[in-house]
């Protein structure tokens, strides 16, 4: 897609408002130009209109091509501008993340109180409505949606898939999962922006987070997590996305937890310390001498 392969270059109009009711729109489809839900990037006529626009201000020349119907190569500085009759070619090839090494630096730390055990809870878009509050959680084997933010996301007319499994929890225990929902979410911000379709289970449970977005999900995305740095960077076409976790709502969430007088399961886990027993004290005599134990005192005289 020409947008998708393009959008990082800041060279398209910020598009108008999906004219639709967004309660009358498929909430599994996204649109990246319009950032709204409602039909897919591929489908979207204005981002169409705005790319003829481009190409006759004489911007993507590499995607024409001549009433020949051959595709043209890449176009260089001195090549001659469009003329009448040509048309857009539309590549097949998908576009190319970057290959750039994911790093971590101490810098990037630095803004944080050290030293942490708070988990990465980040803010995330999911169909087009902000998120707060998301654990992001590399043991979980599932996305989690829960019922009272899929509540107050107000999706009318989302399509529902059916689930029997339930979702087992490091103790055994099971909660019954309702049933799936794919929404898309938006991952880092533009140029290094990345749109992807995530399967959540919806489950009607307590829970101090709004959403978990889980392994599945984090190896598509082939993202890398730090805890350290209360970090996910991942890979896009524009250069290395990054999503930062936000230190003083995940303290507020464990603070919320401990002040509870609930005994509701949430997902966090918790270190309880018992008091340590200690062993009488010890004398230890370190010998001075070449490998002689030191003289029996009840022996000497």
């Amino acid at each position: 897609m020409i947008y998708i392969e393009n959008e990082h270059l800041g060279i398209f109009t910020i598009p108008p408002n999906i004219k639709t009711s967004a309660n009358r729109r498929d909430n599994t489809k996204y649109c990246r130009y319009h950032h709204d839900i409602g039909h897919i990037t591929e489908e979207c006529q204005v981002i169409k209109d705005e790319i003829e626009r481009l190409i006759q201000r004489g911007k993507l020349r590499n995607y024409v091509r001549g009433n020949d119907q051959q595709p043209c190569q890449p176009v260089q500085e001195n090549q001659q501008p469009r003329q009448e009759g040509e048309d857009i070619e539309h590549k097949n090839k998908a576009p190319r993340l970057s290959n750039e090494p994911i790093i971590f630096t101490e810098e990037e730390a630095s803004g944080l109180w050290h030293p942490h055990k708070n988990a990465i809870v980040i803010a995330l878009r999911i169909a087009s409505r902000k998120v707060y509050k998301i654990l992001i959680d590399n043991g979980s084997s599932a996305n989690i949606l829960f019922r009272s933010t899929l509540n107050i996301m107000g999706l009318v007319g989302a399509k529902f898939e059916p689930i029997k499994s339930a979702l087992y929890g490091f103790t055994g225990d099971s909660i019954h999962s309702e049933r799936v929902l794919n929404l898309p979410i938006e991952l880092g911000m533009h140029p290094c922006q990345h749109i992807q379709s995530v399967e959540f289970v919806v489950v009607d449970c307590p829970s101090s987070y709004n959403a978990i977005i889980g392994h599945p999900t984090l190896n598509v995305i082939r993202a890398v997590t730090s805890t350290y740095h209360l970090l996910v960077k991942f890979p896009t076409i524009g250069g290395i996305g990054i999503l930062k976790g936000n230190q003083q709502a995940s303290r507020d969430i464990y603070e919320a937890t401990n002040r509870s007088l609930n005994t509701h399961r949430i997902n966090v886990i918790k270190a309880f310390k018992s008091p340590l027993q200690l062993s009488p004290p010890r004398t230890i005599t370190i010998n001075s001498g070449a490998g002689h134990p030191p003289p029996d005192k009840k022996s000497s005289s």
